[in-house]
């Protein structure tokens, strides 16, 4: 800028002039969002609300973040601010070269600084342009004795005491309560024996069902087990237990029946109960995919043992300070399950509080992690991605993973994360781990056989989706991705349509495009209609084009190629396949 410039504050008027003129250069006007964070942060500066000038007001005013905004996961202040600089940096050195006004933001802050270009008058004595002669120097008051200092001193430490005093009062006034509620636990199962009824027989225990049943229940996250040798044993090691879990396994001619039965502790009333059944000769070699039959459909978030919590939580939607790893994964679940943004809001403001409460929570860092990444990828460009949440959300992960390396849900979330950017092999490794840890982690079962699919045929991959479908207790939508893809790319056009029905509930964007291809190839005019207003209602095929967010879904290039054609075919113009429209 070359000239010299002066700290002094200049007077209001000039300050708002400045920022007048600024507003109204093409460079700013072009983008709206910063032009209101400038008029923003000068507005509260010239007022005297420098305090007020902080990430968390600059995101929720400016920038429409919610409430449970938390600068440490979303850095678009800073990321913003930035930009800011460089926009002041090029209207200095080009149209606000003259400006007599500098607006200056410094790094790693958000107040802005006002400079005045050119230098200060010099506090020397000045000659008078209306009589030429020279002002009288003024006389400078005695100096005081030290007494009188001292009395000064004593006064000021006192307005500091009374001023500190102050701000502590109106901290626990103004703070938000935190109000102690009795939340929900982590369910117990005491599993004692099953017994063996035959007409004309003893009752006998069944051998090795509890057992099992107790390693395989100890899998899923946020469920302890313990075993019972007998209903009337107390439980061991001082634990509570929430539900009790046994059965009966009854033979009929050459098959067996083993039923679970679920009651709450110091109930006779069963809550739930399932039955297997399976040749009486083969029992004893079936135990292990029986046990985790019962398992799966206890342990799902949508079991018997997590009812409770899901009610506690549709009730109590503020927290209030009581957020749990428990309760923020309950909602983190629920929000994968049904990819809506009131789930995601919910889950992304128990995660914030959480890591408020313990930011060494290694399953919260991880959830933390996955919940920015998810919304990076539903805001950015495919192809202009902004690098810094991206490498915040991996640094999270990262965190988690050193936190607690033996833990299956960090590694799932690792393995999405590495999937979702590209990094393939390093995420088909960080699954087959979270799998050695926990074979039971159904969602990172679902995951590999998504991850599989999507980046060609594979056999692997086809049986695992199905599995996975099949094992559910109510299939999240994205585990219809798997089945939906590899249905379309086998020619098996009514069952690729049929996925993608059940696919488009959280996932439009796969879900009409692959069904667009189904229909188009079996000539159903309903079906394809239906697609093709679906396809063209998708808000980010609108604002990126269909094939550059596809290229960005499906990693197998010859099967977009067949989509794109299937496309084109069905009426989509050229336009909206390659950009905005």
């Amino acid at each position: 800028m070359g000239e010299p410039l002066s700290q002094t504050m200049p007077p209001r008027a000039e300050i708002e002039a400045a920022l007048a003129r600024i507003q109204e250069w093409p460079g700013l006007a072009r983008s709206p969002q910063l032009a209101k964070f400038l008029n923003y942060i000068v507005g509260a500066r010239l007022d005297g609300n420098e305090a007020g000038i902080k990430a968390y007001s600059i995101a929720v005013d400016v920038f429409g973040r919610p409430q449970s905004f938390d600068p440490q996961n979303d850095p678009i202040v800073r990321v913003q601010a930035r930009r800011l600089r460089a926009v002041l940096e090029e209207y200095y050195a080009s149209e606000g070269a003259a400006e007599p006004v500098i607006f200056y933001l410094p790094v790693g802050r958000y107040i802005p600084e006002f400079q005045v270009r050119g230098g200060v008058p010099s506090p020397a004595a000045a000659e008078s342009p209306v009589t030429g002669f020279t002002a009288p120097t003024p006389q400078l008051a005695p100096e005081r004795s030290w007494l009188a200092r001292l009395d000064d001193i004593v006064l000021m430490v006192v307005l500091v005491f009374v001023a500190l005093g102050i701000a502590v009062v109106m901290t626990q006034v103004l703070a938000p309560r935190q109000v102690r509620m009795a939340v929900p636990q982590p369910p117990v199962v005491a599993v004692s024996e099953f017994t063996s009824v035959a007409a004309g027989q003893a009752s006998t225990s069944v051998a090795g069902l509890a057992v099992e049943l107790v390693t395989d229940l100890k899998l899923f996250p946020f469920i302890d087990a313990v075993y019972l040798k007998r209903p009337e044993q107390g439980a061991p090691g001082g634990a509570v237990p929430s539900f009790e879990l046994s059965g009966i396994a009854r033979t009929e001619g050459s098959e067996m029946q083993i039923t679970a039965s679920l009651k709450r502790a110091g109930s006779d009333t069963a809550i739930w109960s399932m039955t297997e059944k399976v040749p009486a000769a083969q029992f004893a070699a079936s135990i292990d995919r029986i046990s985790q039959a019962f398992a799966d459909q206890l342990g799902a978030v949508e079991g018997p043992l997590h009812t409770d919590a899901i009610q506690w939580l549709a009730t109590n939607v503020e927290l209030g300070g009581n957020e749990t790893e428990y309760l923020c994964g309950l909602l983190f679940i629920r929000y994968r399950d049904s990819g809506r943004s009131d789930d995601e809001e919910r889950a992304r403001g128990c995660t914030n509080g959480l890591l408020r409460n313990n930011s060494h929570s290694a399953f919260g860092l991880a959830i933390s992690g996955g919940l920015l990444l998810d919304r990076t990828l539903k805001t950015q460009p495919p192809s202009a991605r902004d690098p810094e949440p991206i490498a915040e959300a991996e640094r999270q992960l990262e965190e988690a993973l050193a936190l607690a390396p033996t833990s299956s849900p960090v590694w799932r979330e690792y393995a999405f994360f590495l999937q979702s950017v590209g990094r393939t092999g390093e995420a088909e490794a960080a699954f087959t781990s979270a799998l050695q840890l926990n074979p039971s982690n159904l969602d990172a079962f679902a995951g590999y056989a998504r991850l599989l699919s999507l980046r060609g045929k594979s056999e692997k991959g086809e049986a695992m989706a199905m599995e996975a479908l099949r094992r559910a207790v109510s299939a999240p939508y994205w585990y219809h991705e798997a089945p939906a893809v590899n249905a379309l790319r086998n020619g098996d056009n009514a069952e690729a349509l049929l996925q993608a029905e059940a696919l488009v509930v959280g996932d439009a964007e796969l879900a009409s495009a692959i069904a667009v291809t189904a229909a188009h190839r079996l000539k159903s005019e309903d079906a394809l209609n239906r697609s093709i207003a679906q396809l063209l209602d998708v808000t980010r095929f609108r604002r990126f084009g269909i094939l550059p967010v596809l290229r960005q879904r499906l990693g197998d290039a010859e099967l977009r190629t067949e989509i794109g054609n299937e496309l084109a075919a069905a009426g989509i113009d050229q336009a909206a396949l390659n950009g905005p429209h």
